[in-house]
């Protein structure tokens, strides 16, 4: 009876799935022991993916620019009134579409080159699958290309519709296959590329432990892990809950069914999996930035504290979705009734919260300590992006105090803008200033084109730019949810502020893509970094290999006072003096 009722999409989705699940068993499971290696690989075949690096930087940096367009547009004056007219499928196309393509398509396939670069360094050997890392890319950009122009499509159709006076459910049922299949298509193949990524982490460290030689930043790949299983959990539920069924049950259960999407879908992808990812491959290259690494212990502060944190909140926060969406959807209560008839609420989401934003300050106070000394841009970026991150991370227990709360589930659909400029902040202003930063630092140490100008472009464009964002929409929608909660209409409320927003908002998310434009020119300076990528790929002379072992002792030192030697550079003869 259940394969019966099995829809295609599931079908297709629970054997994409059972199919890397087996093609990394099959790698798991040789026909034979792998034999222990007690000789460390050589440079080159530690990197020998590095020459493929590029694409990724260069993709992440094409998706960014297109989520910074979109930024634009839907601050228009006549495009932000539609998409308030147009009721939720205005939200998914503003918000959803829009979130999507910078944080998946920028976030996540930078952090993706990263975590391909530092993975093999830190377990001392090569990844597992070449093919899995092209497969891990492919279906992740050409899954989320899809999955983008589902939903901006499909929230116009319908938005048309609800702007004319039908019902969501009504327009969405109209649309029949034309919303089914492109969605479910897009989240399944870009599910298959955070498998494949994931699968490939895996095997790369299960079988690092046969490689028995020294590995100073060896702790660390627990990160990476870590990173990799939350995006797992996170595109797991995130290709069941946009089943139809499940996606009708969530709109059904109104605010209550939030908590699970977006809340805890979002938290489970970017905390346990971004944030760790990043944090693993900063820590990694904190000597080649100049930086002092932190010292082991401190890294496993930072990262027991954050997974315990962010767990404890994905746990809380799909426990209030299920329960209370249920009480909504069968018992016929009202979100807010539903949210008054369980107790522990409250100090489900003040102590998950807390948690989560104290193991968050001190993964910043680390990061500001280990680039506090560092020279060149590489600080700067972080610094900013910490900033981002304290402002963000400090407004989600705010927003959780039951009072705030009331405040914004009375603010309507305005509430729930403030409440997606939080994650926005987040991501945008702090971890992707962050990855932009890093990932800039990194292709011009490979040899490719740096430049101050575009540099600088791209910490003012994508830092200050967010900024004056975050703060003017924070304001408007404060005042359009006033305006909500006295009885206006949210369009109503949007179409009486304009043209202020516009003005503001509009040139802020120009700076947003200039910022993410100047990082995408700089990603896409190919010629050069191929070539320096296919260089660092073959047998290294002591010259060229030298400032690589000096990164590395600076690493394996930890805090010692020799991690806080100058850089160095090599003379022709291969030997090494100190640089500046």
């Amino acid at each position: 009876m259940y394969l019966k009722h099995l829809s295609s999409l599931e079908f297709l989705t629970y054997v994409g799935f059972f199919t890397v699940v087996v093609a990394a068993l099959w790698r798991l499971l040789p026909g034979k022991a792998l034999p222990v290696r007690t000789v460390p690989y050589r440079d080159e075949q530690l990197g020998a993916h590095d020459p493929k690096l590029a694409k990724y930087f260069v993709a992440g940096g094409g998706f960014l620019v297109l989520g910074g367009l979109h930024m634009v547009v839907k601050n228009l004056p006549w495009t932000a009134e539609w998409l308030a007219r147009a009721g939720y499928p205005g939200h998914l196309v503003r918000d959803l579409a829009n979130t999507h393509v910078m944080i998946v398509g920028g976030g996540t396939l930078i952090a993706t080159g990263l975590c391909w670069y530092v993975l093999p360094r830190m377990v001392g050997r090569p990844l597992a699958s070449e093919a899995l890392a092209q497969c891990a890319f492919w279906f992740t950009a050409v899954g989320l290309l899809v999955f983008y122009v589902a939903f901006v499509g499909n929230g116009i159709a319908i938005g048309r519709l609800v702007a004319h006076g039908w019902d969501y459910e009504a327009a969405k049922a109209s649309m029949g296959k034309w919303y089914k299949v492109p969605v479910g298509i897009g989240a399944g193949v870009m599910g298959l590329g955070y498998w494949c990524f994931a699968a490939n982490v895996f095997l790369t460290v299960f079988h690092a432990r046969l490689v028995r030689v020294p590995k100073p930043s060896g702790h660390l790949w627990k990160f990476l892990a870590t990173g990799a299983a939350g995006l797992t959990v996170g595109t797991v539920q995130g290709v069941i809950q946009v089943a139809p069924a499940q996606a009708d049950w969530l709109y059904r259960a109104g605010h209550a069914g939030e908590w699970i999407d977006p809340i805890s879908h979002a938290h489970i992808n970017l905390v346990t999996g971004l944030t760790m990812l990043v944090a693993g491959a900063v820590f990694y290259l904190v000597p080649l930035l100049g930086g002092t690494p932190p010292s082991r212990k401190v890294a496993n502060t930072c990262f027991y504290l954050l997974l315990c944190g962010s767990l404890a909140f994905y746990a809380a926060a799909l426990y209030l979705g299920f329960h209370e969406g249920r009480l909504v959807v069968r018992r016929g209560l009202t979100p807010e009734q539903a949210e008054e008839a369980t107790s522990l609420h409250p100090y489900l989401i003040m102590a998950a919260g807390v948690a989560m934003f104290a193991a968050f300050w001190l993964l910043l106070a680390v990061l500001v300590r280990c680039f506090r000394r560092a020279r060149g841009s590489s600080r700067l970026f972080v610094f900013a992006g910490c900033a981002a991150l304290a402002v963000g991370t400090l407004q989600g227990p705010v927003q959780a105090v039951p009072a705030v709360h009331d405040l914004l589930d009375r603010g309507g659909d305005a509430g729930g803008v403030i409440v997606n400029l939080h994650a926005q902040l987040n991501m945008l202003g702090g971890l992707m200033v962050i990855l932009v930063g890093v990932a800039l630092a990194l292709l011009a140490d490979l040899g490719g084109l740096s430049r101050r100008r575009v540099v600088r472009t791209t910490l003012v464009g994508a830092s200050a730019g967010m900024a004056v964002y975050y703060a003017g929409a924070m304001a408007f929608s404060a005042l359009e949810a006033h305006a909500v909660a006295g009885g206006s209409t949210f369009a109503t409320a949007v179409a009486d502020l304009q043209p202020w927003p516009a003005l503001v908002l509009t040139p802020a998310a120009l700076a947003v893509l200039g910022g993410f434009g100047a990082y995408a020119l700089a990603a896409s300076m190919p010629v050069a970094f191929r070539s320096a990528s296919r260089d660092a790929a073959r047998p290294r002379s002591p010259a060229t290999s030298c400032r690589w072992r000096s990164s590395a002792s600076r690493a394996s030192a930890g805090s010692s006072p020799a991690s806080r030697s100058p850089r160095r550079s090599c003379s022709s003869s291969g030997r090494c003096s100190p640089g500046l």
